[in-house]
């Protein structure tokens, strides 16, 4: 039950976790689509702003033009602007203004125009040649087209947009070559600025163009910058994911040990304390016949409590050295005096097993804390000696392995199998299988081990294989 509602917790947390992350994400990714698109858009503006400006100027420049012509009409000279010129006769209704206007201007003055004549538009110039007569010139629209350019080049040099001039929208059969000329030599240009004319090129329009995409650098800029700094959130995104979810599994998988170990303990626990009770309450109720077996409920009671005591001191000795209060002090020690120290502790602890020594020659010191180091070889004699059958075979070997001492203790029980080799060392864990159910421990042996190996600045390692026995090794750097 209680595991099936640390499960439901776990999918919980994982849940809020996913919501907590995804919906923030999905909101970025759509506020970043609408900036890009709206960069895009300020971009174009700014293009535009700057044009317009040069664009107005332009046009300035190409109406002063047109004046000059409307004079040279006035002084009788020829103009390359000018296709024809005509006395003005009775103005149709479109110039009946204009006329007006142009009848009172001084001899040489001139008034423009725009009218729609026919399927033409003309782009027209009234001029005032003395006081009873007024010409009517009409420009030709294709050669103010081709005015436009070097009026550009010549205001800005060395400028990257194309001006052009625009024909009115509206189709207008004369007005077709020049379309024509304008669609052509706009296919792969964009516009970026476009300024209507007033009189004589009402309905024109002055534009500027930039080749290709003007926008698309800059955007593309913002983009790859957007999409570069979203790649990386997505990134740490996914490994702060990734992170998060193995340690709530370490935490689930924790949770879970810590609930076995306390079953585990409650059980390990009770056991010497019934024979306790019991051989106590035998004393108590005088009912040891002799003193022989007063002797024997007393050694029982011993041993019980021992057995007690070791359970106990481990759990200190872990609790000592998660909080960092374990002091080590270390000496410089031969190996072979560390072997006899270890081998003394494990002959007064009457273990139901001997072990053989094989030693290299030559081995160098190493820098221990002797009794901490003598508690791990003694942990992995204990791990041998409650895992091997009834022939137990045991070897501790210490040997040089290159800037190390390696002390390894071989055993021939029936190995570890290779999904349980990683969680060996781990607090709490106990392989899963009958063998570990019918021993007694706490589950910490190894991990204190391993806790105390890496105190010294050594590592423990696993060989076994199933069914032949296994080889734990302290590598400890050498002195």
């Amino acid at each position: 039950m209680a595991e099936t509602s640390e499960l439901i917790e776990f999918r919980r947390a994982f849940v809020w976790l996913l919501c907590g992350m995804l919906l923030p994400s999905v909101a970025l990714v759509a506020f970043g689509v609408v900036a890009v698109a709206n960069e895009r858009a300020a971009v174009e503006r700014r293009l535009a702003e700057d044009y317009d400006a040069r664009v107005r100027a332009l046009g300035l420049d190409l109406l002063a033009r047109l004046d000059k012509s409307a004079e040279a009409v006035a002084a009788g000279k020829p103009d390359p602007l000018v296709l024809t010129v005509q006395p003005l006769g009775k103005p149709p209704a479109e110039l009946a203004d204009a006329a007006r206007r142009a009848a009172t201007l001084p001899i040489g003055g001139h008034v423009f125009a725009t009218a729609e004549m026919g399927s033409e538009r003309r782009a027209l110039a009234l001029v005032r040649a003395d006081d009873h007569r007024t010409l009517i010139a009409q420009f030709d629209v294709a050669a103010v087209a081709e005015l436009v350019p070097r009026l550009a080049e010549a205001r800005f040099p060395r400028e990257r947009a194309a001006f052009r001039l625009f024909p009115p929208r509206e189709p207008v059969a004369a007005l077709a070559a020049l379309r024509r000329i304008v669609a052509e030599a706009g296919q792969t240009a964009t516009v970026v600025s476009r300024v209507g004319l007033g009189p004589p090129l009402e309905g024109f329009a002055l534009a500027a163009e930039l080749p290709g995409d003007p926008a698309a650098p800059l955007a593309f800029r913002n983009r790859t910058l957007y999409i570069a700094l979203l790649v990386l959130l997505y990134l740490g995104i996914g490994v702060g994911f990734g992170l998060t979810i193995r340690e709530m599994r370490r935490a689930y998988k924790l949770s879970r040990m810590k609930t076995d170990f306390v079953a585990n303990i409650s059980h390990e626990l009770r056991t010497p304390l019934t024979g306790v009770r019991l051989f106590a309450e035998t004393l108590r109720a005088g009912r040891a016949e002799g003193p022989e077996e007063v002797r024997q409920c007393v050694a029982m009671l011993s041993t019980e409590a021992d057995r007690l005591s070791r359970m106990v001191e481990k759990l200190l000795d872990w609790s000592r050295l998660e909080a960092g209060r374990t002091s080590l002090e270390l000496e410089r020690t031969e190996v072979p005096a560390l072997l006899d120290r270890i081998g003394q502790a494990y002959r007064a602890q009457q273990l139901p097993a001997s072990y053989q020594t094989e030693l290299d020659p030559q081995l160098p010191p190493v820098n221990v804390d002797r009794d901490a180091m003598a508690q791990v070889v003694l942990n992995l004699l204990h791990n041998a000696v409650k895992y091997t059958g009834e022939d137990k075979r045991i070897r501790v070997r210490a040997r040089r392995a290159g800037r190390n001492v390696a002390i390894e203790v071989e055993d021939n029980g029936p190995g570890v199998r290779p999904h349980e080799r990683k969680r060996i060392f781990e607090r709490f864990y106990r392989a899963d299988d009958l063998l570990s159910r019918q021993t007694e421990g706490t589950g910490l042996g190894l991990a204190i081990a391993k806790k105390i190996v890496e105190l010294h600045g050594g590592r423990i390692e696993l060989d076994s294989r199933v069914g032949q026995g296994s080889t734990f090794r302290v590598l400890l750097p050498a002195a």
